[in-house]
């Protein structure tokens, strides 16, 4: 497919004003631009954020068509996230808000299905559909994205493309994850979400085109229950060779964030980005790797490098999201470990 260079954004948002940056990294080639001082962010190798203004998106119509939290959930979360038992079944059931919004333009429409989330994470199940005649048969597919909330934020977007009955339709259905750093709460939040020019690609590492042109916008309330348990620490650690105090965890079965404080967080940064190497195709080493474990016996390390990583050197804090699929029993974890510190999980 014909080259487009895309870079890898991490963006601020400070009210209803909004200012994107671009993030040099070694996943993915780069156009570099001047980045707002003292914040660094690494994003999941597959996570694009896509706007550097509240441009106007052109004439877009958006058309409420159910809003609520009494609405079956979509089974798609169930095949997408594969809960462990019936109990995380019910949980992402009480969870999840049905929003159910259309946006049309005239190559397309788009339908916000559903929402899930937590105090870092937000999935977001979206379904496309193109005009007749539009075959949509790529094995990946992306929008430029852009997400207006009232607070300030980084974050992270990726596309995940689900099971297609016909691949051969001009319909697809995505997963649209959204990994977050912020001072807020954002479940309850409103928003408005656009997305403009859907791309498709083979598999990695063909790269991206654009297949559908258009802009797409719609607004809705994030009204989904955040199923996330936080913890405060003061909890001293070593990150590679560099003091640091480990201030808080939140876990969910859909993520695990981590937030911990140093007067070093440039050095630990830059000594996480030089050794986040190429692992296999579009995969990374988890430079700040965790390991969950299990009240069975069982442990999971994370050794691929997903989600997000936003160091803010104003403040001395680094902030880590780590999202799983399938989702992880987080009612059986014993511990937490980060760089040999065990955190007891109660």
């Amino acid at each position: 497919m014909k080259k487009k260079w895309r870079g890898m954004f991490c963006f601020l948002l400070i009210g209803m004003a909004a200012l994107s940056f671009f993030i040099l990294t070694k996943r993915i080639p780069v156009e570099l631009h001047e980045s707002p001082k003292n914040t660094d962010t690494i994003h999941s190798q597959h996570g694009i954020v896509e706007n550097t203004t509240e441009e106007n998106l052109g004439t877009i119509e958006t058309e409420p068509v159910y809003s609520g939290a009494n609405t079956a959930l979509d089974m798609r979360w169930m095949n997408f996230l594969k809960p462990a038992d019936s109990e995380q079944e019910v949980l992402l059931k009480k969870s999840a808000y049905v929003v159910n919004k259309l946006a049309v333009d005239e190559k397309g429409t788009l339908e916000v299905k559903q929402i899930i989330g937590d105090s870092s994470m937000i999935y977001i199940l979206i379904d496309f559909t193109a005009v007749e005649g539009t075959v949509l048969d790529a094995k990946r597919y992306r929008f430029d994205s852009y997400l207006n909330l009232t607070s300030t934020y980084s974050a992270s977007f990726d596309y995940i493309l689900l099971d297609d009955e016909n691949p051969s339709d001009n319909k697809i259905s995505l997963m649209m994850s959204i990994s977050m750093a912020t001072a807020r709460a954002i479940a309850g939040s409103p928003v408005t979400l656009q997305l403009s020019d859907l791309e498709g690609a083979d598999v990695y590492p063909d790269e991206y085109e654009t297949v559908v042109s258009g802009s797409w916008e719609t607004k809705f309330i994030l009204d989904y229950k955040d199923i996330s348990t936080s913890h405060q620490f003061q909890q001293g650690l070593s990150l590679y060779n560099y003091a640091a105090t480990l201030s808080s965890i939140s876990i969910s079965p859909l993520s695990v964030t981590i937030k911990f404080e140093s007067s070093h967080i440039k050095e630990i940064y830059e000594e996480a980005s030089r050794l986040s190497k190429e692992k296999g195709l579009n995969e990374h080493v988890d430079s700040y790797p965790i390991t969950i474990h299990y009240k069975d016996g069982r442990s999971e390390t994370t050794s691929v490098f997903n989600g997000l990583v936003r160091a803010d050197y104003t403040s001395d804090y680094t902030t880590i999201v780590k999202p799983f699929v399938p989702i992880i029993n987080d009612k059986e974890i014993k511990s937490i470990e980060f760089f040999n510190t065990v955190i007891v999980w109660d």
